[in-house]
């Protein structure tokens, strides 16, 4: 079988970084190909894909607002001629514009992912040159393009995230306020924790994620409402972490969702209100509608997140249902079903190929013999 080299391409946050790290690390031991990312010189990118066992090239574009240029698409061509790439996988998100049209103009099979229930921009341009376009979500107003060339296989996560039982004991409340300072959920949060009865703090624990950014500010919010609370920049094994709590209180990102539905957590999100497609918001209405968490309007008022908060973390019965609707969300082998798909379409590529270059050599024979 033919080693085929694919090449990774997409964001630089979480939200794209860990699916792409999930899906890649599946490919590798399942050998369906040799996943390849283009390193932009950035630090975190390159620490979690080399732990992931992927080759790297150097993006030989990488000026903001050209990634669709001309000029990038022909570095883009050259690039994946020059490493023999087999197909493009993209995460959305700018960078993957030129590499994803550089795709379609040589032949190569396009893969896309969506993490959210809306597209971002990218994907949404790159969609009618994709081989097969892979959805965490049921896609709000999807549009005949979409129906026809995407299947909802899930959002990959790391292997750690599988279905868990809530555990007994007490009960743990995680909040992620962001890795890089998430100010607004950081805020919001402990000033509806100033409003929790004096029964349900002496039941909880509490460990917040904060950011580095917002560490100390938290750490200071916090001590002045005298609760017990684990304040922390960052976590490592948010694995760990997560299967240790009972309830999960955060944005709402693609990928944030999909670790939480594969563990089976319920949660209480607050979306990023400033971006334009709302998609955050879309997705934390997926969550809801299904009985899994349910979202924070920007209106809503402290005492009132506080007694949503507090109604749940005090009814076991029901913080025990909810679990169970976000497992039954969850689809913690995406990353398995997508690869699988991948080697579908490889093989079926390589075979037109094939069928296409004895087609010509029957034609030519034919006017030899004429």
């Amino acid at each position: 079988m033919k080693n085929h080299r694919i090449l990774f391409v997409g964001g630089h946050t979480g939200g794209h970084l860990y699916p792409a790290e999930a899906l890649a690390t599946v490919l590798l031991e399942e050998g369906v190909g040799t996943p390849v990312y283009l390193d932009h010189l950035r630090s975190q990118e390159s620490k979690v894909f080399n732990e992931a066992g992927m080759e790297k090239v150097v993006a030989p574009w990488h000026k903001k607002g050209r990634y669709g240029s001309v000029l990038s698409v022909c570095a883009a061509r050259s690039l994946l001629q020059k490493e023999k790439i087999s197909a493009v996988m993209g995460f959305g998100a700018f960078p993957s514009i030129a590499p994803g049209l550089a795709a379609k103009s040589l032949g190569i099979p396009l893969f896309l992912h969506e993490q959210n229930r809306v597209m971002g921009l990218a994907n949404h341009v790159l969609k009618f040159f994709a081989s097969k376009i892979f959805l965490s979500f049921p896609v709000i107003n999807p549009d005949r393009v979409l129906r026809s060339r995407s299947a909802i296989l899930g959002c990959p996560v790391r292997p750690d995230f599988q279905p868990q039982e809530l555990k007994p004991g007490v009960v743990r409340l995680l909040i992620l306020g962001g890795s890089q300072g998430a100010t607004e959920v950081n805020r919001r949060v402990v000033e509806a924790a100033k409003c929790f009865t004096p029964s349900l703090r002496q039941e909880i624990e509490i460990l917040h994620m904060t950011g580095e950014s917002t560490l100390d500010q938290v750490r200071r919010d916090w001590n002045e409402c005298g609760f017990n609370v684990r304040v922390v920049s960052f976590i490592k094994d948010i694995a760990h972490e997560m299967d240790r709590a009972h309830l999960v209180v955060g944005r709402s990102g693609g990928s944030t969702l999909a670790e939480m539905m594969a563990l089976g957590r319920p949660g209480v999100f607050f979306p990023i209100q400033s971006h334009r497609d709302e998609h955050q918001k879309h997705n934390a209405c997926f969550l809801q509608e299904n009985g899994a968490g349910f979202l924070v309007d920007s209106d809503t008022a402290p005492i009132q997140i506080a007694k949503q908060i507090e109604e749940l973390l005090l009814n076991k019965t029901r913080l025990q249902e909810m679990a169970e609707k976000s497992r039954q969300l969850g689809r913690p082998r995406a990353a398995q079903s997508i690869a699988e798909m991948i080697r579908i379409h490889l093989e079926a590529h390589e075979h037109e190929r094939f069928d296409d270059r004895q087609r010509v050599r029957t034609q030519q024979d034919e006017r030899i013999e004429a």
